[in-house]
């Protein structure tokens, strides 16, 4: 007859009890990703019902500005066009194709970003795309730019020639191969706009089902641990024969 004694070892035991609070922590962190995650797109969606900003060479944005619809009038710098790299659109790679916006008088520019475009079958083929140059009111979707999770050196400097392709936006390289002052956000051009191309502006970071997903991954980890633990923490022994009564004739 066996009997079970659970004498799963220190060493065992502080491995356990590092993986499942390990475990449950990401949990936890992925959860309230997904809260924040969803209290963005509740801006999101309120910002967006708001009447239009105008923007002019004197308005002033701030970080409280992210989702408001702009209005804009001005004109394109045609000339300039830049090609956001790596992205992807229901797997096909492309390019998210940005025009510089002269403001007004031209004293402040801002890039439109016009939509995403396939790229072609090899990389020094380069799409053909729309230059528009008459004075025009834009309107869209004010944001910040892109943030790509992974950041390669150099991946901000423009390639030589026009368009110019990049792989991430920032002001200070932009500016000194645009030779003017830009603003660092973007406008997420409105599908109403004809000069645009393909526009699905629902961002890709404010997904919180992923992170509810990836929480109940870490979850059962921590589960896994603990059973893992219990099942070879239990030892199986014999029971002595001198436990058992004797009978007495």
């Amino acid at each position: 007859m066996r009997k079970y004694n659970f004498k799963p070892g220190w060493l065992a035991s502080l491995a356990c009890l590092i993986l499942s609070l390990s475990f449950t922590g990401l949990g936890r962190w992925q959860l309230q990703r997904a809260g924040e995650k969803t209290a963005l797109m509740q801006m999101r969606v309120e910002r967006m019902a708001t009447p239009p900003l105008l923007l002019t060479a004197q308005t002033r944005l701030t970080a409280q500005d992210r989702f408001k619809r702009i209005e804009v009038k001005g004109h394109y710098d045609a000339d300039h066009p830049l090609l956001l790299d790596n992205q992807v659109y229901r797997q096909q790679a492309g390019y998210h194709v940005l025009l510089p916006f002269s403001i007004d008088n031209g004293s402040r520019h801002i890039l439109i970003n016009q939509g995403w475009i396939p790229a072609g079958p090899k990389r020094d083929i380069l799409p053909l795309l729309n230059r528009p140059t008459q004075t025009v009111t834009v309107t869209g979707l004010l944001d910040h730019f892109p943030r790509p999770g992974l950041k390669l050196p150099g991946g901000e400097i423009p390639t030589p020639g026009w368009p110019a392709r990049l792989l991430r936006l920032e002001t200070g390289p932009l500016e000194s191969r645009l030779g003017y002052p830009l603003l660092s956000c973007q406008v997420l051009l409105d599908e109403t706009r004809p000069e645009g191309y393909l526009r699905d502006w629902k961002p890709p970071e404010l997904a919180p089902d992923k992170n509810r997903g990836y929480a109940l991954q870490w979850f059962l980890f921590a589960l896994t641990t603990v059973i893992l633990y219990l099942r070879h923490g239990f030892k199986a022994g014999r029971v002595s024969p001198s436990s058992h009564p004797t009978i007495q004739s």
